[in-house]
């Protein structure tokens, strides 16, 4: 009789073990992470890109400013923060009002964000315009956008920044041609 007692005190005991050991492994589950679909949204941001660049080129203002979300940033190069899209579209309207070619830019770079919310982007620009002679002015630079995933599934761009190269260095040329050493 002991040693049925015994026995079920064990079975007893190994069922409440298991029990917290059940229970303590469900609560230290990490959440399931999110599908993985950071491939299908790189792809989405270069498609957009690819767009918005067309619109730029194509001078189309509300096609462009599209792209940005309601509260994005625009960080311009040696001016003033940009907040809001209806002032991005001041910038942009004013741009692409310009006479020349206009701009174009693409992509080099995007990087996905795991939990497929936010993305990073960098690439190059090409801004062509006119001056009053005719002169086409071609300046090239580099650019970073900050993506956004908004509700409807849609990337918009939260913040852009971007940056002239420098001009290319011209050769030095010399006020004066070498001379000659006279010897004495």
């Amino acid at each position: 009789m002991l040693r049925c007692r015994s026995f079920s005190l064990l079975l007893a005991a190994l069922f409440v073990m298991n029990f917290v050991a059940a229970c303590s492994n469900s609560s230290t589950k990490t959440p399931a992470q999110p599908p993985d679909t950071r491939a299908a949204d790189e792809t989405a941001i270069r498609v957009a890109v690819i767009e918005w660049s067309k619109a730029a080129q194509a001078k189309d203002v509300n096609k462009a400013v599209s792209f940005y979300a309601d509260d994005a940033m625009q960080f311009v190069d040696k001016g003033p923060l940009v907040k809001g899209k209806d002032n991005i579209r001041t910038g942009w309207e004013q741009m692409l009002a310009l006479p020349g070619p206009g701009l174009t830019f693409a992509t080099t770079r995007v990087e996905v964000a795991r939990s497929g919310d936010m993305a990073y982007e960098y690439g190059t620009y090409d801004f062509a315009k006119a001056d009053k002679r005719g002169n086409v002015i071609d300046e090239k630079g580099k650019y970073v956008l900050v993506w956004k995933k908004q509700a409807d599934g849609s990337w918009k761009v939260a913040a852009d920044i971007d940056n002239r190269d420098a001009p290319a260095r011209q050769p030095m040329k010399r006020k004066h041609p070498a001379r000659k050493r006279r010897r004495h």
